[in-house]
């Protein structure tokens, strides 16, 4: 009965010992699991392109068939048939053995990088975008899987959205800077050069350096713009975090609230409060009786300012709200105790710890303020003439260098990658503190 006793003790014993072990196996077996359905996935819609294309000549529902119709016009029906079924075959093998827990990660990722490499050739070769991004898509997944990382497999879907929508026409309008703008108004790569970079800093007849002053005028009224809304915001969102909760809640809503309407019907709001007829002079002149004439505030540096200002304060006014609101009250308290008068608990204490919300509110405002054109046409009647007006200009107009606005859009994408860098640095270096 004792040995009996005694060997049970000891197989529960080795059972829980194991059971972490057991747990790890069926949390990494899960994402193969995963990757077996992915890879099912792709085989069903191998074998319905293979019934559609190939035997039944449809080319007009699903995604790829009139790119593989294409693609039999050059070699042939049987062919694309027969990598379809191959392809169909394999995945279908390989979902099988997945599912089942087959030790086949190995052959699975073999085949999603097969799938990527794919993607490219097929774009290269049929130029049909779609078509390349559900292969790759599909083989990028399946790589994610077969990680067993969750981080990887959670960010993945923001990677690719960022692949697609960012990092691929980033690296289209490089493409295009590089190039020169036909009589048609399309870009020949023919012959890559530096030609419109070198066209950004050479004078224009006797103008002079005329894109470096606009390059220089669009950053000057961008940092006056975060320099305003930081002067505003900061006390406005030190006030709203301060307030009861209830009161909070309101103010907030109120500070989202321009949100709710476009960017370009409250700009024009604003010429109806700004023209010589406007609401404004009718009240310095009718109302209060201050002045005599109407003054002259549309289309002057004032109105573009102030219509930039108003557009972003939101941006500033948020994360400052954030970061002031998270202020420990006992650091404030603890500078009272030692003698500090406001001024000084104000610049050695509470500036410091909310730093992190007045870097994020600069450049929330900076960056669009500096690609900004809708206000700078309707408040400043196109007398200051900025980068966004330049692009707009150039891609939009009659007359535009795609090319040369390509390289304008180029540096300037760069430097604003610079600066948020920048700005990520100071971040860490903050959190660090």
């Amino acid at each position: 009965m004792t040995t009996t006793i005694s060997t049970g003790v000891r197989n529960r014993a080795a059972q829980a010992a194991s059971s972490p072990e057991r747990a790890g196996y069926a949390y990494q077996h899960r994402f193969e699991r995963w990757a077996g359905w992915a890879m099912l996935v792709s085989a069903l819609y191998g074998t319905a392109l293979l019934v559609r294309v190939p035997l039944l000549g449809q080319k007009d529902f699903l995604p790829m068939e009139a790119a593989l119709h294409r693609l039999a016009e050059n070699l042939s029906m049987s062919s694309v048939a027969a990598l379809l079924t191959a392809f169909s075959l394999a995945d279908g093998w390989l979902s099988a053995r997945l599912l089942r827990g087959a030790a086949v990660g190995r052959m699975a990722a073999a085949r999603a990088w097969v799938g990527i490499a794919l993607s490219l050739l097929y774009f290269a070769a049929l130029r049909d975008f779609g078509g390349a991004l559900l292969i790759g898509a599909h083989g990028g997944a399946v790589l994610a899987l077969l990680s067993r990382n969750g981080g990887v497999i959670l960010a993945y879907p923001s990677l690719v959205w960022l692949g697609v929508f960012f990092v691929l026409p980033l690296f289209g309008v490089l493409a295009a800077s590089l190039g020169r703008t036909t009589e048609l108004g399309l870009i020949d790569l023919s012959a890559p050069s530096l030609e419109n970079y070198k066209r950004l800093l050479s004078p224009v007849g006797v103008s002079g350096l005329v894109y470096v002053n606009i390059f220089v005028r669009t950053v000057w009224i961008a940092f006056l713009t975060t320099a305003i809304c930081l002067v505003i915001g900061y006390p406005f969102a030190f006030w709203i975090a301060r307030q009861p909760e209830r009161w909070r809640n309101i103010w907030l809503m109120l500070v989202m609230i321009p949100f709710w309407t476009n960017l370009l019907i409250r700009t024009y709001a604003w010429v109806i409060i700004l023209r010589r007829d406007g609401a404004l002079n009718s009240l310095l002149i009718d109302v209060l009786g201050v002045i005599g004439r109407p003054l002259d505030l549309l289309n002057t540096p004032f109105a573009l300012l102030l219509g930039l200002v108003y557009g972003y304060l939101p941006f500033m006014v948020l994360p400052l709200y954030q970061s002031i609101e998270r202020l420990d009250k006992r650091m404030i308290e603890a500078a009272s105790d030692l003698y500090a008068d406001p001024v000084r608990t104000f610049w050695r204490v509470i500036f410091p710890l909310t730093l992190p919300g007045v870097l994020a509110g600069s450049i929330l405002v900076f960056i669009p303020a500096v690609g900004t054109y809708v206000v700078s046409n309707v408040l400043g009647g196109g007398r200051f003439f900025l980068v966004g007006n330049l692009l707009e200009q150039q891609f939009i107009g009659a007359g535009g260098d795609k090319a040369f606005g390509a390289a304008f859009g180029t540096v300037l994408t760069f430097l604003m990658l610079i600066a948020t860098l920048i700005y990520f640095r100071l971040g860490r270096k903050v959190g660090y503190t």
